[in-house]
């Protein structure tokens, strides 16, 4: 069986002011960052606005282009379509996925280890209901992304459009959640996502001691 992975990217940016998708850092756009290390797991459903026009982009990685032509919906949404395009897979496939990898493309820090070491802890459990997240630096900020037994891919469809993960790992999830601790004694860590032009420039800098602002689930 096959750990399956939904990438989120499709939001709006709206406390952003623009597409995070096409910033740029180290010279690759934050899309295409994100796909070259979650490219590794397959099947991989990527949520996009078909505006965007970067369906190209998610095909060389051998990614499944998902389309949210309504992104205002909220991320629930995008939650739901990806993980509906790996169920199909399953039945085209006729192989069931074991988790759902849910990962967002604005943490441009994120290590690829990372998300090996997510997969394996998962696997190390043994139980569909589990559900992994990361921990990450010395305050143990909890971020993404999230690995979710096969036993919540029905959850996460239902998922309401203006919520996100979080309303499993806060709900009936939460005594199925493991926490692996990343990163220990990094400030400036794998974990840290951009919501804001702030938050771009500093990573894009990387000045000073940096803290996330503990919007994670």
């Amino acid at each position: 069986m096959a750990i399956g992975c939904v990438v989120l990217g499709a939001g709006q940016s709206k406390r952003m002011g623009r597409a995070k998708q096409l910033l740029t850092y180290e010279g690759h756009t934050l899309l295409e960052s994100a796909l070259s290390k979650y490219g590794k797991i397959q099947p991989l459903a990527v949520v996009i606005d078909p505006r965007m026009g970067v369906e190209n982009m998610v095909r060389k990685v051998q990614g499944i282009p998902v389309f949210n032509v309504e992104p205002q919906l909220g991320q629930g949404t995008s939650i739901r379509l990806g993980v509906e395009a790996l169920l199909q897979w399953e039945r085209t496939q006729k192989e069931r996925l074991e988790a759902i990898l849910c990962g967002v493309i604005d943490q441009p820090l994120l290590d690829g280890q990372v998300i090996e070491e997510l997969c394996h802890a998962f696997r190390d459990i043994g139980d569909e209901k589990a559900i992994v997240q990361p921990q990450y630096g010395p305050n143990q900020e909890r971020g993404n992304p999230v690995v979710f037994g096969r036993y919540w891919a029905d959850a996460l469809c239902l998922i309401p459009g203006d919520q996100g993960g979080r309303i499993i790992l806060r709900g009936e999830g939460a005594p199925h959640v493991r926490h692996v601790w990343l990163e220990r004694q990094c400030t400036m860590h794998s974990g840290i996502d951009i919501d804001t032009k702030e938050d771009y420039d500093r990573i894009v800098s990387e000045g000073g001691r940096y803290e996330t602002n503990h919007s994670h689930p």
